[in-house]
């Protein structure tokens, strides 16, 4: 029998308080997926920084599990840092991020070529519909931290996006964060 439990979740550091996993991921982990090569070079000359963590909260048999992520700021070139990015295996299963901290853009993107951008600011929990690829992009000067929601089922598939990557980037443009199409995307 599962018994309810209260979880901590600092919203600026984003801890999770009891945890049950924590991984990082560093810049040489997203080698392929910015849109300036040149840029990932010199940054990775400077060191192979902390993109973002991942903190979590699963119970064994349950049907949700939970937790947060929290991104640095940071740029290759003009681009923002942003996570992997990933459809699920299970394509009728869709998640919730809710903002914390910081400011970021959630990009989205269907199987059938439709793409969309949500802006992330605390208070803002967006719905990202079962089958729907999600990159999230730090755009600010800060940590930017969400809390995510979804089944522990629904597996992440991150073949197409390390293929292809995403239609949308986010860089930065007249010093402002910026929606643009991705110069890397294979549309095929």
């Amino acid at each position: 029998m599962l018994l309810p439990e209260g979880v901590i979740i600092d919203g600026t550091t984003g801890a999770v308080t009891p945890e049950t996993r924590h991984y990082t991921k560093r810049l040489s982990e997203l080698r392929g997926l910015f849109q300036d090569d040149h840029a990932f070079a010199e940054a990775m000359d400077r060191g192979d920084a902390v993109v973002y963590e991942v903190a979590e909260y699963r119970k064994e048999n349950s049907d949700i599990f939970f937790g947060t992520t929290t991104m640095y700021p940071g740029k290759v070139g003009k681009e923002y840092y942003f996570t992997r990015g990933h459809f699920h295996q299970r394509r009728d299963m869709g998640e919730v991020y809710y903002a914390q901290s910081g400011a970021g853009i959630l990009l989205l993107e269907s199987r059938d070529g439709r793409a969309e951008a949500v802006e992330m600011r605390p208070g803002v929990c967006a719905f990202i519909p079962p089958d729907w690829a999600h990159r999230t992009v730090n755009v600010g000067d800060d940590k930017f931290v969400f809390v995510w929601v979804c089944n522990p089922q629904a597996g992440h598939d991150y073949a197409d996006i390390q293929r292809k990557g995403m239609r949308l980037a986010v860089i930065e443009q007249g010093g402002r964060p910026a929606v643009v199409d991705n110069s890397k995307y294979l549309s095929s």
